[in-house]
């Protein structure tokens, strides 16, 4: 008869350790750790200003003022005429995890000016934005 007592209380002792053990694990792994605010420079750029571009190319250097997210930030780069807003293509950029780095635009035709908006999205969190920089450059190059 003791026995048949004992039995349920010990069972229901078990599963109330197994479950709280359960949940103790848990809490100690960790959660997806949020991202600081995506944001970034570019240190040789007046922003809403006109830029000079001494040729058809012209490195851009940018620089991420917050922490760089574990898995790096993709870069999108829009480029376009100045009046008419007709875009001019630019190679795809891989994505980029050193920080500063340099984003090289291309097939700038002479004497034409255009706006770049430049942005980063985390590729850890693609909810992580940054704020988008825009500037005007100008090819001298034809003068």
């Amino acid at each position: 008869m003791l026995l048949k007592t004992w039995i349920p209380a010990f069972l229901l002792t078990v599963l109330i350790v197994a479950v709280s053990c359960k949940k103790k694990h848990n809490e100690t792994q960790p959660d997806n750790q949020q991202e600081e605010s995506l944001a970034f420079e570019l240190p040789e750029i007046q922003l809403q200003k006109y830029n000079v571009a001494q040729d058809s190319t012209y490195a851009l250097k940018v620089n991420v003022t917050s922490k760089m997210p574990a898995k790096g930030v993709k870069v999108t780069l829009n480029v376009a005429t100045e009046t008419g807003v007709i875009p001019l293509p630019q190679d795809d950029i891989p994505d980029i995890t050193a920080n500063p780095f340099t984003v090289t635009l291309k097939h700038l035709k002479p004497l034409k000016t255009y706006e770049v908006t430049i942005n980063l999205v985390s590729l850890s969190n693609s909810a992580n934005i940054a704020t988008p920089q825009v500037f005007y450059l100008t090819n001298k190059s034809g003068q």
